[in-house]
């Protein structure tokens, strides 16, 4: 008797590491992608020779060893990568104030600093381990009043686009840089600086961005572009879109939303998920509308933009990321960056915001992305975990970001699919 065959649904990072993994432990898989170009989130193009992240920018750092192992043996890091320190800044009130905000209350407004650490001592008295039961919550007895004011609550409430009190905070864990408030303002007097963060140094490919990434673990895999619309199970075997080919085992990381109409209707009553999957299907999440263009040189990686004035939240300076992202025609001192806003925004009105914001910059390309940005509830992790649990029993294993309904970045997406792989191969 064979291996289990493998049918992996989508060609994101979660769907690629999936089939790498895989084939590492000898299992024949197959990749199916509904677009025109792998990578999902990843991917990129090269807009009049600049290169364009198509939903905001992507770089690598890991904290979990066994990721970056698994990671470092595709890839020449010497050769192939650059490493690169975080440098961001928050433009508030046309000032460039270095991030973390909360590190750096000496570039505040005196006034503001005053009524921070006033906040902050008073919070360092009250603290306690407490479960917060709003991401608003959360922000408020971490940071006090008016660094939210300044920046916390306008910034979070731009890229999420929500009301910060109906967020839940369980999901937002592990994704947010937590300091004790005393920490905070020792860490001020003693001029520390950011070392906590996944991203406080991060790697990226010299040359085509992401889509490196993508390309190489693309190599050697049976990647065919197709939109898979139905799933059928047959004496337990698993058919796609009726063909002829089956399937031991299907690794789904497309949107879960739309298992409901891919799933055949037997599999569903079987597995009594109807349900569930209707609830499901009503998952929120975020577009994204996202404006390639070039811009003044500057020594920043990121720029936050918490003004409610202006609908972009951040300018990512991918052309500091490697000299390779900017076109040969760019004018000295220019170089090419990529604006990102929460939800759609027409091309008119973001060439109009362009203009608002910061180093002169000029528009090059655009991209929608309908979903970028998963939302949760608070039912959103026990629908998810127990779909999970029955779709097993029928070899389906979900991962990723849309499959899995988490806020992964590429790391934590690698993450994931050594651990559904683990279970998915015995």
């Amino acid at each position: 008797m064979g291996k289990k065959t493998f049918a992996v649904v989508g060609s994101g990072i979660s769907g690629l590491a999936c089939a790498n993994i895989l084939r590492e432990n000898n299992f024949i898989s197959r990749v199916f992608e509904g677009r025109k170009i792998t990578g999902g989130l990843i991917s990129c193009t090269k807009e009049n020779g600049n290169l364009f992240h198509r939903v905001g920018g992507h770089v690598f750092n890991s904290k979990n060893e066994e990721v970056s192992k698994w990671f470092w043996q595709k890839f020449d890091k010497k050769n192939e990568f650059l490493k690169a320190k975080r440098n961001a800044a928050i433009y508030i009130n046309k000032d460039f104030i270095n991030y973390p905000i909360e590190l750096h209350l000496n570039q505040l407004e005196a006034s503001k600093a005053y009524s921070v650490v006033n906040e902050l001592i008073d919070l360092s008295y009250k603290k306690k381990e407490v479960i917060h039961s709003s991401f608003e919550e959360f922000l408020n007895n971490n940071f006090g009043k008016t660094l939210c004011e300044i920046y916390f609550k306008k910034y979070n409430k731009k890229i999420w686009n929500r009301d910060l009190s109906k967020i839940p905070m369980d999901w937002l864990e592990g994704k947010l840089p937590i300091i004790d408030p005393k920490e905070i303002l020792f860490r001020n007097i003693f001029s520390s600086v950011e070392d906590n963060m996944v991203h406080s140094t991060f790697y990226y490919p010299k040359i085509e961005g992401s889509q490196f990434i993508v390309e190489r673990l693309s190599e050697g895999l049976n990647v065919y572009k197709e939109l898979i619309e139905n799933i059928n199970i047959k004496n337990d075997k698993i058919y796609l879109n009726q063909g002829k080919e089956n399937f031991d085992s299907i690794i789904y990381t497309g949107d879960i939303r739309n298992l409901s109409g891919i799933l055949e209707k037997n599999i569903i009553k079987e597995l009594e998920i109807e349900n569930i999957l209707d609830q499901i299907s009503f998952l929120d999440s975020n577009s994204t509308s996202v404006a390639l263009c070039e811009c003044d040189a500057n020594p920043y990686s990121w720029v936050y933009l918490p003004d409610e004035n202006l609908k972009p939240h951040r300018i990512i300076m991918t052309g500091n990321f490697s000299e390779n992202n900017n076109s040969n025609y760019l004018k000295k001192g220019r170089i090419s960056c990529t604006v990102e806003c929460s939800g759609e925004v027409k091309l008119s009105d973001l060439k109009d915001e362009i203009s608002k914001v910061p180093f002169n910059l000029k528009f090059i390309a655009y991209n929608f992305s309908k979903n970028s940005y998963i939302i949760h509830n608070k039912n959103t992790r026990f629908l998810i975990h127990e779909l999970k649990k029955k779709l097993v029993k029928k070899n389906i294993f979900l991962c990723g970001r849309f499959a899995e309904w988490e806020y992964f970045n590429m790391d934590v997406a690698i993450e994931s699919a050594m651990k559904v792989c683990k279970i998915a191969i015995t």
